[in-house]
């Protein structure tokens, strides 16, 4: 079986959002937005080395740091993932036609079945919230978070 000399794999995922790179970065970063579109309840030191703290439901977290903050233009921060390994999230914005070009790179993920089955509900998971970040940036619309709920 061939390996990486990374031992890793990542999750990549672009898209277009109608909205300025000022507002999906807002959207990426602000305590009120996160909230709307990503998750329960967020803290975030906005500055490189800051953390993060997110919470999915009761006693769901995922804690990081931030790795670095180039405000419209780009966004990483460590996630937390499984013991003792991190990944990294990373945003790169561009501004196209009316709106911004989305990348998301999620870095890091290992090899094995629990790796696996991470990197299965992750895939899952930044497909709804990408919709969810879209729908709101979009309409206005929030989507209703669901704790717990992975298929």
């Amino acid at each position: 079986m061939e390996k990486t000399h990374f031992h890793s794999r990542s999750i990549e995922k672009e898209l277009f959002i109608k909205a300025t790179s000022e507002r999906v970065f807002r959207a990426l970063t602000e305590k009120e937005d996160l909230e709307r579109w990503f998750m329960k309840t967020a803290e975030v030191d906005l500055h490189p080395g800051g953390a993060i703290r997110f919470e999915w439901g009761p006693g769901v977290f995922n804690f990081g740091k931030i790795l670095v903050l180039e405000p419209l233009h780009r966004l990483s921060y460590t996630w937390e993932a499984l013991s003792p390994s991190a990944t990294t999230v990373i945003f790169e914005l561009t501004a196209e036609n009316d709106g911004t070009l989305l990348h998301l790179i999620q870095a890091g993920i290992g090899e094995g079945e629990d790796w696996d089955r991470y990197y299965n509900l992750s895939n899952n998971g930044w497909s709804v919230h990408l919709k969810n970040l879209t729908i709101w940036l979009e309409t206005g619309i929030s989507e209703p978070h669901r704790p717990g709920k992975s298929r």
